[in-house]
């Protein structure tokens, strides 16, 4: 019983910060105290913390306050009932905080902020480290960041030729640099050779998804040509998937 107290405890946890770190990083790119993403004026911690809407301008807290939070709950005594091989709950509960932290801003804000990719990749170097040891970790690490270094390239490529027969401009990219980076961070705690089916499990997932997208815009007749997708849940995705599978 203590055990699922704990992780309910992690839970809320979780859920709090990442709607702390959701909310002020895209707005501030700095920890500040709380803000209301409608007109930006701080709020006190306690009205954070119940939800409560702004006083300043009326604004009703997001509904994603409470969905991150009921998520966060069932993740957390998830981890807790089972658990990754020697990975601490703590660690897991920091981990959870900065993927759910991730997958929000790259979909709402479809950015991966800097900030948080290089504190990633001190996270993930530690949790490498404790699941694989040194070198794979290292090696999985190189090789998440160089494979989608070269996707990231292709992709540049192709939108800058597509663009040029085309006669008009292609503003959006298959692959954000922050993808990148993500893939880095990701390699890191798969470890090598385990970050392949990691990225493997992220492309076919990204594009599984994608083409989901495509023939439900298509039926509503509101496909727009290049229309990008956040890639960064597919690929936190694919790195679970090789957690729980090797």
């Amino acid at each position: 019983m203590t055990g699922v107290a704990l992780a309910i405890l992690g839970g809320l946890a979780v859920g709090l910060i990442t709607n702390y770190l959701a909310d002020v990083l895209p707005r501030c790119r700095r920890l500040t105290a709380p803000v209301c993403l409608n007109c930006g004026n701080p709020r006190t911690i306690t009205e954070f913390i119940r939800g409560a809407d702004c006083k300043s301008c009326g604004k009703v807290h997001k509904t994603r306050f409470w969905i991150v939070l009921v998520v966060s709950l069932i993740l957390s005594v998830g981890v807790w009932l089972k658990p990754v091989e020697n990975l601490p709950f703590l660690a897991s509960i920091v981990l959870l905080v900065l993927f759910s932290t991730i997958v929000i801003t790259d979909l709402e804000y479809r950015v991966i902020l800097e900030q948080v990719s290089f504190t990633g990749y001190i996270i993930c170097a530690v949790a490498g480290w404790l699941l694989h040891g040194v070198t794979e970790t290292v090696l999985g690490g190189l090789t998440g960041l160089l494979l989608f270094l070269v996707l990231y390239y292709a992709g540049k490529l192709f939108a800058r030729r597509l663009s040029k027969n085309r006669k008009e401009p292609i503003d959006e990219e298959a692959l954000g640099f922050g993808d990148v980076h993500l893939a880095g961070i990701i390699g890191l705690i798969s470890g090598f050779p385990f970050v392949f089916t990691a990225l493997l499990a992220a492309i076919i997932l990204g594009g599984v998804i994608s083409a989901g997208c495509i023939l439900i815009a298509l039926a509503r007749k509101q496909y727009q040509a290049f229309q990008a997708i956040p890639y960064g849940p597919f690929i936190i995705l694919g790195g679970i998937i090789a957690l729980y599978m090797y």
